[in-house]
């Protein structure tokens, strides 16, 4: 006989993910294990360190692989899922990635919202696989579901998007480690970042609700000043999972278009370790995007001590708090300015500072511990 209640966490979407799901992901079944709670059992399936580090379903996207990504993703959903609710005698099922099993035998269970993109940006997206996913996520969703979002921005979203009488908790997500490196373990050469350089930073896929048209604007604009002449902006990132997505093409037709080939550095899919140190020697870290459920970067940035400027899209302004420098969304005029104001050591100084503090607020520790507080009250155990 068990003598806990059990929790089971999918982690399968690991096998492809590679964004911010993936990093709360990790960061969720890493903190869980190292706080080997009493209160409860949790079992994690399929095996998250391994399906984090294979490129087995990862990397460039062809149509034979998309259709085999998808029709695992239902198998496992839909047919393993239900086979170990039963047969592991599972009290509460938490799915990372939004989606729940059809059939659930009377479990509990908690599905975790990062954003309402499946919802607002319809263009993103395959017309049928949108529609799938969707209709799979209200099927999955019953009177036993909690929901546990991102921010208060995603709840408000949620609520709007679901309606119902739906359990909404938010826990705020933790950045992942990022180790301190010497620069003789970065090859800037590889990279294409000159050595000694002084770059603004942007770190992400080249996704369109990134924005990044509006950053290389303002940053065309930076560089007429004469402290910034001789700046560079480094992108950090893959293209974009699909054509729905991405906006590498355009990216790189504005580029040409202003002459800047040699100011604006792309180098791709960056190790962690090399990330690390990027961040570290980045004069600043810009985000424009029109839209996030949250904002890894940001924090990281932070960590990173360097000064951070977002756009003033709610979930990045909720997490950045008064960290940050805030400019109004799509409008490169004002971000132009606000990247041109770092030229001022002090304020420099002051975000740093500022970035410090902040980010205290969004350890492992506070995070594994609001889930875990989440699934206590879901599962009635005190």
């Amino acid at each position: 006989m068990k003598s806990k209640p059990r929790v089971l966490i999918d982690t399968f979407h690991l096998s492809n993910a590679l964004t911010g799901i993936r990093t709360y992901t990790t960061q969720l079944c890493s903190g869980i294990e190292k706080r080997k709670f009493e209160e409860v059992d949790y079992l994690i399936y399929p095996n998250w360190n391994w399906l984090n580090q294979t490129m087995v379903l990862r990397g460039k996207v062809n149509v034979l692989k998309k259709i085999l990504n998808h029709l695992l993703y239902f198998l496992w959903k839909q047919l393993c899922l239900p086979y170990l609710i039963l047969f592991k005698r599972i009290d509460l099922i938490v799915s990372p990635d939004y989606l729940l099993p059809f059939i659930k035998f009377n479990s509990k269970s908690i599905a975790v919202f990062h954003d309402t993109f499946y919802w607002e940006l319809k263009e993103n997206y395959n017309p049928l696989w949108r529609s799938y996913f969707l209709k799979s996520v209200r099927i999955g969703l019953n009177k036993n579901t909690g929901i546990v979002v991102t921010s208060s921005f995603i709840r408000n979203k949620v609520k709007e998007k679901l309606g119902g009488n739906y359990d909404i908790s938010i826990v705020y997500q933790s950045p992942k480690m990022l180790a301190t490196v010497s620069n003789k373990l970065l090859n800037f050469e590889k990279i294409g970042i000159p050595e000694n350089a002084n770059y603004f930073l942007h770190v992400g896929v080249m996704d369109k609700r990134k924005n990044l048209g509006v950053l290389i604007s303002a940053f065309r604009k930076v560089c007429e000043d004469e402290f910034f002449k001789d700046y560079y902006l480094v992108l950090i990132g893959s293209r974009a999972v699909t054509w729905f997505h991405d906006d590498f093409v355009n990216i790189n037709k504005l580029i040409k278009r202003y002459k800047m080939q040699g100011k604006i550095i792309m180098p791709g899919f960056v190790s962690d370790a090399d990330l690390s140190l990027i961040y570290q020697k980045a004069f600043a870290y810009v985000f424009p995007s029109k839209e996030e459920g949250f904002g890894i970067p940001v924090l990281e940035a932070m960590k990173s001590n360097i000064p951070v400027v977002v756009s003033n899209q709610a979930a990045l302004v909720e997490v950045a708090g008064d960290a940050a420098l805030i400019f109004e969304l799509n409008n490169t005029e004002t971000l132009s300015e606000q990247m041109i104001r770092l030229k001022s050591f002090e304020l420099r100084k002051s975000l740093v500072a500022k970035g410090k503090l902040r980010v205290q607020k969004f350890t492992q520790s506070a995070f594994v511990n609001g889930f875990h507080k989440v699934v206590m009250e879901k599962i009635g155990v005190e």
